[in-house]
């Protein structure tokens, strides 16, 4: 037994330093770059910067080291003096909404494109607001923050930037006005930019299984869970301070939950969650890790008294198992991002089989959030495999007959090595 007990140990020991040191090097004076400056990714990204600062309050929660609620200030802090101002069509940028990339330097390969090149501000920084959820993400981060931290200062620095987001989500973010926070890529604009704008970004990831065209605007499963979790926190900061704002959250996160329950859920009785809604209503059916975000992006019992999140509560039992179902989870390796009956299926993909560890993180946590130990462990354990195997923070993986292969795309491009949301991810499940 001690000698099973120190090889855990070991192997704790090295998946920590594997992510604090690789925390360390992305940190930047203005927060944390998304992956290593020889990569890709080397720039702030506003979804990417907020999903490893909520990675980063967990750790802090289980090690009450101070550096990391340091390092989630100075992330939090940056991003709102990049939050949008005005309305540019071809950034996608709007008053409230917060930034998606910003790349003060090596942005030609994005903005020199020779066809639809990305657009660049009149002080030559790239700005790019092509991101659905990094609003909804920064004000739960602000609140998780300001509760974790009790830093009153900060929460007075950050409390006009969480009004912008709050207004944002109210006046930008609902397209169509049927209720659920979508996107869109503006016809008239003239530059390039993110055509889809979830966490899965590419192109490959959107799609009908009937091979249908998919109409914008889009809205996605897991942003309905960010944004319902935006209105249930800051309706509860609001109780004592603005009592009529805190009702109007409430009613507008109560309003999402109905909405929500009626239109994406295609089927109780062998649960069935649509991955998004088309911009005719039409759901797209194939099953993706990203609905178990709907069991992280939650009210917890730990930290909120009580456990909640926009899908009815007697369908969470539903929702873990078919998260754990073999099309789904593999248990060598992780979660993967679309089901392996989907016609799509392609382990090397970027978002249509292959693995992200961050991703797999997020429902170990959410199946924590609701109290299934046992189902967190098992997902934690196949990660934590994958994270030995690789021995870095990496960004994606593939998982095909029995083995972890590296991402390759068809120019031979791989994934990166160093990633922030993987490498905080580490820290807060290892």
């Amino acid at each position: 037994m001690k000698g099973k007990a120190s090889e855990k140990v070991k192997k704790s020991d090295f998946l920590w330093r594997i992510g604090f040191e690789t925390i360390q090097e992305l940190e930047q004076e203005q927060g944390i770059l998304a992956s290593g400056k020889e990569e890709i990714y080397g720039c702030i990204f506003g979804r990417d910067s907020l999903i490893s600062a909520l990675k980063l309050l967990r750790t802090y929660s289980k090690t009450k080291n101070p550096y990391f609620l340091s390092l989630v200030k100075k992330i939090l802090l940056n991003l709102a003096t990049l939050q949008g101002t005005s309305v540019n069509i071809e950034s996608g940028e709007e008053p409230g909404k917060m930034i998606h990339e910003y790349r003060p330097t090596n942005h030609e390969h994005l903005t020199q494109k020779e066809t639809g090149p990305w657009y660049l501000y009149q002080d030559k920084i790239m700005r790019n607001y092509d991101s659905v959820d990094s609003t909804p993400l920064f004000l739960i981060t602000s609140y998780r923050y300001i509760q974790a931290s009790g830093d009153t200062e900060t929460a007075a620095k950050l409390l006009p930037n969480v009004e912008k987001g709050l207004e944002w989500m109210r006046t930008f973010a609902d397209i169509n006005q049927d209720g659920f926070i979508d996107y869109h890529f503006h016809p008239n604009r003239q530059f390039g930019g993110l055509k889809t704008q979830s966490w899965m970004d590419s192109h490959e990831s959107l799609f009908h299984d009937d091979d249908q065209p998919t109409p914008y605007p889009i809205a996605p499963v897991e942003v309905q869970a960010y944004v319902y979790l935006a209105y249930k926190l800051w309706a509860n900061y609001f109780t004592f301070s603005n009592g009529q704002k805190s009702l109007e959250l409430e009613k507008l996160a109560q309003q999402l939950k109905a909405r929500f329950n009626k239109s994406f859920l295609l089927s109780s009785d062998k649960l069935e969650i649509a991955a998004a809604l088309d911009g005719n209503g039409k759901p797209l059916r194939a099953a993706r890790s990203s609905m178990g975000h709907i069991l992280w992006a939650s009210v917890t019992q730990e930290l909120d008294g009580y456990s909640d999140s926009i899908l009815d509560y007697h369908l969470i039992p539903a929702l873990v198992d078919r998260l754990l179902a073999p099309d789904l989870f593999e248990p060598e390796a992780g979660i993967r991002t679309l089901s392996s009956l989907s016609h799509k299926y392609d382990p090397n993909s970027y978002h249509n089989g292959s693995i992200w560890p961050h991703d797999t993180a997020i429902i170990a946590e959410g199946m924590e959030n609701f109290r299934y130990l046992k189902e967190a462990k098992l997902v934690r354990a196949s990660l934590r495999k994958s994270w030995q195997h690789f021995g870095t923070a990496i960004e994606l993986f593939v998982y095909s007959g029995g083995q972890h292969r590296e991402y390759l795309t068809s120019s031979g491009r791989g994934a990166c090595k160093k990633q922030a949301w993987s490498a905080a991810s580490i820290l807060a499940e290892a």
